[in-house]
Formats: structure tokens, sequence, C-alpha cells
């Protein structure tokens, strides 16, 4: 009787986890932060606790417009990456370019 109990209550508390649990992220943003509507993402795979790297990312832009990067991970990834023990890591990846600035002309 006490087992079922103890089951009934583990089953909750790992519903109750798997169901208010959110994606983590790290944002970092660089001097000017824009309101882009434009945003690329890719999911990177690293395997062998990091030993084969992921491909590096063409961010499609000049270096001086990217304006911010996050890097998320979610549930999904996160079981993954526990289940193979760190041999398999994936992680979404986006940024945003900055519009360029327009040439000013002279009067």
């Amino acid at each position: 009787m006490t087992y079922s109990i103890q089951l009934r209550r583990l089953s909750f508390i790992l519903a109750l986890l798997l169901l208010s649990s959110s994606c983590m992220s790290t944002r970092v943003v660089s001097l000017y932060d824009n309101d882009s509507v434009v945003k690329h993402s890719k999911t990177t795979w690293s395997f062998a606790w990091g030993l084969v790297a992921p491909k590096d990312i063409n961010p499609n832009c000049d270096s001086k417009y990217l304006s911010a990067s996050t890097h998320k991970t979610n549930l999904g990834f996160i079981l993954l990456s526990a289940v193979t023990l760190g041999i398999v890591v994936p992680q979404t990846v986006e940024w945003e370019c900055a519009p360029e600035d327009p040439d000013i002309e002279e009067l």
C-alpha cells in the first residue's frame, strides 16, 4: 500500500517537473540592440564531450551589424545529453542582424 502511494507521489512530482519546465537560454547583446524582425536560427550538435565541436556558423551579416545572439536548450535536449552522458549535446543558436546604416549624402 505504501509503495503505491510513493509511486504516485513520484509520478506526480515528475509530471509537475515536466510540465513546469521551460527552455534555458543565454542572450548576448552587443552595444546597439535593435528591434529587428529578421532572426536566424540553427541547431548545433557537439559530440564526444566537445572533442567533435560543431561547425562554425556564418551569420550572413557583417560582424559590426550582429546585434544579438541567444543560445537555447530545452527539456528534450537536456534529456538527450543526460541519457548519452554528454556524448551528444545539442543546442539552438539564434542571432539577429541589425540593418545597415545608410550613407548620409551631403547637401
